[in-house]
């Protein structure tokens, strides 16, 4: 079972220590959110719990490329995810060279965790069409991945239309894993059919193993899919289990719950570490 770590919201003086820590413990990854924006008042439904509000508009929104380049400059192995990028907001020649470039300089470490988005009010603050932003993202993909391990590249699809270029430089890992984001019926759909592995969020391995059943009806085949969640409480060796037996390969965890509500990088470090004992006695099968 892989461990990830997510910040959201981001407090940079953790960032730095606890990535550290992690890569030196053997972690699997570090995992940046992101939002260009919260307006002060939401009307767009949250789709992960019942309400979002007034906290978020004054949470600090880093930019999860540039925050994951920093962190790529100061260690050595481990993974460099974000969860999710909303991929929509973007185009995807100007995407895929960010993602090129971080994961080159990086030695192959990018994982894209990418969704469509649920803030409408984000869309209209920059300008970017919200109708259709699923099918948009799923061209962008496309684009993309041609663009990371293609010589020469020409498209004209619905959304994007370019003459025949040349696109460098190449990712290390290419074409860089594509992880999509999302828990309606169209993200699972989405996720299954275009999507390198699925992230989904909050989730007990009952929750998860419900979402994996239908995630390989959707596939069909045997094409390997990359189940990626994030749990709501740090596991025990018994969550690791259950959620490894339910089809999980790795479990994001938010670095916040680290420090057991003490809120001081001491305590984060001491979770980690304590985490990471947990994660070894679960590979070397002790209860």
């Amino acid at each position: 079972m892989k461990i990830g770590l997510s910040f959201f919201p981001v407090r940079p003086s953790f960032l730095l220590p606890i990535a550290r820590r992690a890569d030196e413990l053997g972690y699997d990854s570090v995992w940046i959110s992101e939002h260009l924006v919260f307006p002060t008042e939401i009307a767009s439904q949250y789709p992960y719990d019942a309400a979002v509000g007034a906290p978020l508009s004054a949470t600090p929104l880093f930019d999860p490329l540039v925050t994951l380049s920093y962190l790529a400059a100061q260690t050595r192995t481990i993974q460099l995810g974000t969860a999710i990028y909303i991929l929509a907001l973007r185009h995807p020649v100007m995407t895929a060279k960010l993602v090129a470039t971080l994961d080159a300089l990086s030695g192959g470490r990018v994982i894209l965790g990418v969704g469509a988005g649920w803030l409408r009010e984000e869309f209209d603050a920059v300008g970017a069409p919200w109708d259709r932003r699923g099918p948009r993202m799923d061209e962008c993909v496309d684009i993309m991945r041609r663009l990371w391990s293609e010589p020469h590249v020409a498209h004209h699809g619905e959304f994007y239309h370019f003459e025949n270029m040349c696109f460098e430089p190449k990712p290390e890992r290419a074409p860089v894993p594509i992880l999509i984001g999302g828990e309606s019926p169209s993200a699972l759909r989405r996720a299954a059919q275009r999507g390198d592995g699925w992230l989904g969020m909050r989730h007990s391995p009952a929750s998860a193993a419900e979402r994996i059943s239908q995630l390989r009806a959707l596939r069909g085949g045997d094409t390997p899919l990359e189940i990626t969640i994030e749990a709501e409480a740090i596991p025990t060796g018994d969550d690791l289990k259950s959620y490894r037996d339910a089809g999980v390969h790795r479990i994001m965890l938010n670095a916040r719950l680290l420090s057991g509500g003490e809120k001081t990088i001491e305590a984060s470090l001491d979770g980690l570490s304590r985490l990471a004992e947990v994660m070894h006695r679960q590979k070397e099968g002790i209860s």
